[in-house]
């Protein structure tokens, strides 16, 4: 069964606006000093929307949700932002890693809401109630999807990547460079490229990047609109006959050559009693442990078999390489060995939880721990001690680790 839709979607009319000056990254990766930029670059930012300021003396009727819900009304009343028919949005960046420059396609579309792996949409990661109440305000107030979720579509022969390849040959409605990152968009509203693109979708198989929040707010929302008009005395329709039964999504096939994951770093901080030497002591037992540098650390992590890491502490470095299979096998017995074999589940089972006792709780609340995909962040805060930071570890990119989407299906 189909679960991919195109919609009508809206957005900033390109005659009215810098289309440059109004875009915003994801709400959740939206520093204090960014946001201040991004209200003072524009004030038809879409950051208005997605991020608004709580101010003193806000109340039920008046509050950053209301506000954001204001100006949404208010902007595709006086045209800012204009409705299209039925389209996909195809979206393309282009951007530099590894010395060459990489392109990613994919398209925003809509999805019909399932509860997880019911109709082939799948997580990755556990959620938490705070990030999820203050997206679900937001969708009360706004009654709307204003960012996108993030999915990575099975592509197993590449029939999606290829049709997206070739699938346009006008001009963008959008074409900006932002943050050093190409981005360009392209409305796709004609019916025979419609079904180029949707027709080998037919049961496709969807793993959340990012978004997991938001899917479940959307599906918490779904229930919500349901459950009031029960209350109301209404029958509610089938499931997909409502607005609410759908959410919007980003979706990449994961053939795509440009699908590149840069690994993400963990710096620790605020442990008691930590000591350096005695944590690479106990990590003795499933690890081996040498010493590397900085120049080395990134080529030496490839070049390893079994999962392994960077370790990080003042100046110093040591690479931490896992000695066998059997202390994961024995940690995790039921589950599969792909995900054993994973450097972050060996980093958070056998070092983090083990060792500091940086439990899973722990780190969804992200204590003790910040992350950065930045190397030489990671080893500046170790040494300078930033905000508490006491060691670092060093992750290298998935594709390094023989991760393949197919092994968790």
């Amino acid at each position: 069964m189909n679960s991919i839709f195109p919609f009508p979607g809206w957005r900033y009319d390109p005659g009215k606006v810098d289309l440059a000056r109004v875009v915003a990254p994801p709400y959740d990766v939206i520093g204090p000093e960014e946001r201040e930029a991004l209200y003072a670059r524009d004030d038809r930012n879409v950051i208005r929307l997605i991020l608004g300021f709580a101010r003193d003396g806000d109340s039920p009727g008046d509050n950053r949700y209301t506000r954001a819900a204001g100006h949404l009304d208010a902007w595709r009343g006086d045209g800012l932002f204009i409705q299209d028919k039925p389209s996909i949005y195809l979206y393309e960046q282009k951007f530099p890693s590894g010395g060459r420059d990489h392109v990613r396609r994919g398209f925003f579309a809509r999805i019909r809401l399932s509860e997880w792996g019911r109709e082939g949409v799948y997580p990755h990661e556990k959620t938490l109630a705070g990030p999820k109440q203050d997206r679900l305000e937001l969708m009360r107030a706004a009654r709307g999807n204003l960012e996108p979720i993030f999915g990575l579509l099975a592509d197993p022969d590449g029939e999606v990547a290829g049709a997206l390849a070739t699938l346009v040959d006008y001009a963008p409605f959008l074409d900006a460079v932002l943050d050093g990152v190409g981005n360009r968009i392209w409305v796709v509203d004609d019916k025979n490229l419609l079904h180029r693109l949707l027709s080998p979708m037919r049961k496709p198989e969807i793993f959340i990047a990012d978004g997991h929040h938001r899917y479940e707010t959307a599906l918490a929302y779904q229930a919500e609109v349901r459950e009031k008009m029960r209350q109301a005395g209404q029958v509610p329709p089938l499931r997909g006959d409502l607005d609410c039964d759908y959410i919007m999504m980003f979706i990449v096939p994961d053939s795509d050559p440009g699908l590149i994951i840069w690994p993400t770093h963990r710096v620790v901080h605020s442990l008691k009693d930590f000591s350096p030497e005695t944590f690479l002591e106990a990590c003795e037992e499933n690890f081996l442990v040498e010493k590397t540098t900085a120049s080395a650390i990134e080529s030496e992590l490839a070049g390893c078999e079994l999962p392994s890491f960077g370790f990080a502490f003042g100046s110093e470095l040591r690479l931490l390489r896992l000695r066998g299979r059997q202390a994961m096998n024995n940690r995790h017995p039921d589950v599969c060995a792909a995900w054993r074999m994973l450097d972050v589940a060996v980093l958070h089972s056998l070092v983090m939880d083990d060792l500091l006792g940086i439990d899973e709780g722990k780190l969804l609340r992200k204590e003790n721990i910040w992350y950065t995909k930045s190397l030489d962040e990671t080893l500046a805060a170790v040494a300078k001690g930033k905000d508490g930071a006491q060691c670092g570890f060093i992750l290298r990119a998935i594709q390094q680790c023989g991760f393949i989407l197919g092994a968790i299906q």
